[in-house]
Order: structure tokens, then sequence, then C-alpha cells
């Protein structure tokens, strides 16, 4: 008995070992491998509202004319008002349906198209000059010398007889260049940016890795061959110390930045990054839980059937 014991523990870190995979299987098939996860309002929204705040530090930092005419609030929500949520969330649902293609043939490539975004900005363009044109003050033919720079910056002030394209053209050209030169038309090759086809090729042994486990358990109530709380008990073992180190996993995840010593440019690229991985990190710890409970569900049917089943058998 001693011997089948010892077997059983064996089998019991067996499945506490394999059930690791497991979690990180389940979590990565619930999350970034899902085409539903990119259609999701919570991600959306994050991503939409990380994007408009990257876009107007980048075009503040390459522009004096968008940082000095606007501040980040104004700015942003010039960009909010033609870049729309709905339209960031048909780019998303564009690279859902590839990634389910992907799945299927993993000769595809994963392409995030921006020209509809580039277009949105030239447009965002076009309305921040005429804002600046409206706030230009008026100046005489005399000054007409130092309207516009050498740099083709904004003009200092408007002359009544200077047609507005003339005075805006200028402005247009300044916002298209910083647009043109900092956005792509698109982000191109990501499956070989970002190790998605080895991810795909991982969720392809989820059933597998679970039938492993099952056959785990089964495992444990061969060598036992006893009494069934005997039995229920090492089962109740298993799913206890794998729940527990699917929550000991997932805490590393959340710390995985100070872990691997990841660089990121500023402290908002920073929370982004956290904000993608707690989706992950969500559901392993839902799976964690889900065997926690299992595990708590067994133990309590172990203590029923030692209290009623087995002190019966022994009576009699």
């Amino acid at each position: 008995m001693l011997l089948r014991k010892i077997g059983a523990s064996l089998l019991v870190m067996l499945f506490v070992l394999l059930s690791l995979p497991n979690f990180l299987i389940y979590g990565l098939s619930k999350t970034y491998l899902s085409t539903d996860f990119y259609r999701g309002e919570d991600l959306n929204k994050g991503v939409y509202n990380y994007v408009l705040d990257q876009t107007v530090t980048v075009l503040r930092n390459e522009s004096e004319m968008f940082k000095g005419y606007f501040d980040r609030g104004e700015l942003r929500a010039q960009i909010e008002k033609v870049f729309t949520a709905k339209i960031f969330s048909d780019t998303l649902g564009d690279f859902a349906n590839q990634l389910d293609d992907y799945k299927k043939n993993s000769d595809k490539s994963l392409v995030i198209s921006l020209k509809t975004f580039r277009e949105n900005l030239l447009t965002v363009g076009n309305n921040l000059a005429y804002l600046i044109y409206q706030n230009l003050p008026t100046c005489s033919d005399a000054e007409l010398l130092t309207l516009i720079s050498a740099k083709n910056a904004a003009p200092e002030c408007v002359p009544k007889s200077l047609p507005y394209d003339q005075v805006v053209k200028p402005i247009n050209d300044n916002f298209e260049n910083t647009i043109y030169n900092q956005i792509p038309e698109e982000l191109s090759n990501i499956d070989q940016a970002v190790p998605i086809k080895a991810l795909v090729e991982i969720e392809n042994y989820k059933n597998f890795s679970f039938i492993l486990l099952v056959v785990v358990l089964a495992l444990i109530g061969l060598i036992i061959y006893g009494k069934t709380s005997t039995i229920v008990a090492y089962i109740s073992a298993a799913f206890l110390l794998g729940g527990g180190l699917g929550y000991a996993f997932s805490y590393m995840l959340i710390n995985l930045p100070s872990i691997t010593n990841m660089q990121f440019s500023d402290e908002s690229s920073l929370e982004f990054f956290q904000f993608i991985l707690n989706f992950l990190i969500v559901e392993i710890q839902r799976l964690s839980m889900m065997f926690v409970v299992v595990g708590a569900m067994l133990l309590l049917i172990r203590f029923v059937l030692k209290r009623t089943v087995e002190t019966k058998s022994n009576t009699i």
C-alpha cells in the first residue's frame, strides 16, 4: 500500500506540473488567439485610448506646429472626432478575421492596415489648419515678408488680400509631412515580429494536454484502487495544488516586466503592456479558480464518504 501511495503522490505532482501548460494554453486560446478577443469592448476601448495618446505624443514631438498651436487635450479631441472608436474597432475586427484565416493557413501574412488611420489624420490636419487660420491676427501687406518662415511653418498673421489657400498650404504641408513620416500605411509581418505561429501550434495541442490530465487522474485511481475516499483525496489534492500553481504563475506574469527587466519608452507604454497582459492573467486565474473549486468540492465529498458510506461499511 505504501508503494501505491508513493506512486499516487508522484502522479499528483505530475498532474500539477502538466496543469501549468494547460493554464497557459487555455489563457492564450481565450485571449490573443481568439478572434472574439479582438472584438471585445474592453480591449477596443483600452487600445483605442492608447493609440490616441501615443499619436498625440508623436505628432507634438515631431512638429512644432502641432505643439505650438494645440495642447494635448485639444489635439486628442480633434483626432477622436475624425478617427472614431467605431473606425478603430473595424480595424481590429479586420485583424481578427485575418487571424481566423491564419489559424487555418499559417502561410498567410498578418497585416494591420493603417491607411484609414493615416487618411483620417490628414483630415484632422486640414481641420487644424483651418482652426489656426481662424486664430491668426490680421496684418498689413507691408508685413507680408514675415508671413511664412523659411521652414514652411505657419504664418504669424494674415493680410486681408492673401487668399485662404495660400495661407493654409504651408500649414497643411507641414502636417502632411509629419503624418506621412511617422505613420506607415500598414504594419506588416506581424506574425514574424510576434511568435503567433508558434502560439497557434501550441494551441493545437489544447485537447491533447487536457486528455493527459484526465489520463493522469485515471492512473491515480487505478494505483490507489481501494477506498473511494482515498482516491478522491488524492484527486482533490491534485486539483488544489494545480490551482495553487496556476495562481502562482499568474502572479509571476503580473511582475513579468520587473522579473525580465523589460524596458519601456515611457510609463504609459508600461501601463499599456500590463493592460494587455492582464487579459491573459485573468483567464489563467479563472481556470485556476475552477481547479481550486473542484478540489474543494472533492474534499467535501471525501469528508461525506468517510462520515457515511465507509463508516456504515465498517459497522457492518
